[in-house]
């Protein structure tokens, strides 16, 4: 399976939290033959997190260590496109597909990280709700409620 991994399950890999534990073991990440993916963002809000956080040495080299077993993508023309597409969507303001509530607020970073998903094919792993209703839209989204 291909998965992108939102910014937060990734912390929760770096703190070896249970919410980690569970993700890894139901998506089983951590076989081969899964690809792991993570938007240039993901990694930019990662080394500002440690960096706001005070991360100490360890945890930054724990970080690192993460960033070579993943995946980053940049952008590109056709995943500029994913982006507008769902900044448009979430809005209630796409031309051909229609929001079944009211306009929703996404945050830029998260924009780009469905928009890196939806341009892969790949599956969105997060702990948060703030892709639900781009589930099945664009892309397929995991939600775990974290522990």
């Amino acid at each position: 399976m291909r998965y992108v991994l939102d910014t937060n399950v990734l912390v929760h890999a770096i703190r070896n939290s249970p919410t980690w534990q569970q993700i890894n073991q139901q998506f089983d990440l951590l076989n081969p033959e899964n690809q792991l993916f993570i938007s240039f963002v993901t990694k930019v809000e990662l080394f500002a997190i440690g960096l706001k956080n005070a991360w100490g040495e360890k945890k930054m080299q724990q970080l690192e260590q993460i960033m070579q077993q993943l995946t980053i993508l940049g952008i590109n023309d056709s995943l500029l496109q994913n982006y507008i597409e769902i900044d448009a969507y979430s809005n209630g303001k796409h031309p051909t597909k229609q929001l079944p509530t009211s306009s929703i607020k996404m945050g830029k970073h998260d924009i780009w990280i469905a928009a890196t998903a939806a341009y892969i094919y790949a599956d969105l792993i997060t702990t948060d709700k703030d892709f639900n209703h781009l589930n099945h839209v664009f892309l397929r989204v995991h939600y775990i409620a974290p522990n």
